[in-house]
């Protein structure tokens, strides 16, 4: 299989992984905690960078059913993803993928803080710091996993 057809197949793969994960658990996704189980999929941006544009798509497919949705959740939200991941691989490269994982964890507290407080005049201070609770932890609990998974040889990713 050429590299250009594996890569586009994993990206799809973990956008898919995403936006089921968001789905499942879309009765807490939606709400402004933003408290969505696919971002426990999200750390897997700081083991290769192509994975950033799985969460933008992700991340996009996803908003398409909140009832929320605008240009903010369907243009910012996602170029934030795409953003934030790419920063975060680099951290991760730079440091450790922990602290890279951490770093997206805040951007897109940040972001969605932003996201409410244009959209719906939420209190960005208290939004941020809401956001940050959940993704937080879904994002560490993302990183633990797929830590464990690469070292039992469950999930090998290049990069």
């Amino acid at each position: 299989m050429s590299k250009k057809i594996k890569d586009l197949t994993q990206i799809s793969l973990v956008a898919c992984l995403y936006v089921i994960f968001t789905l499942i658990s879309s009765s807490i996704s939606y709400l402004p905690s933003q408290f969505r189980v696919g971002e426990m999929v999200k750390p897997i941006s700081t083991f290769d960078k192509k994975f950033a544009v799985s969460m933008m798509i992700g991340n996009f497919l996803s908003n398409l059913f909140s009832p929320f949705a605008g240009p903010m959740e369907l243009v910012f939200m996602p170029l934030s993803n795409l953003i934030g991941c790419r920063m975060g691989f680099i951290i991760g490269k730079y440091t450790n993928r922990f602290i890279g994982s951490l770093f997206i964890a805040f951007w897109i507290s940040a972001s969605v803080a932003f996201t409410l407080k244009i959209a719906a005049d939420f209190p960005f201070f208290e939004t941020f710091m809401s956001v940050l609770v959940s993704e937080a932890i879904l994002m560490i609990a993302g990183y633990f996993i797929m830590e464990f998974m690469c070292k039992r040889g469950v999930l090998k990713i290049n990069g």
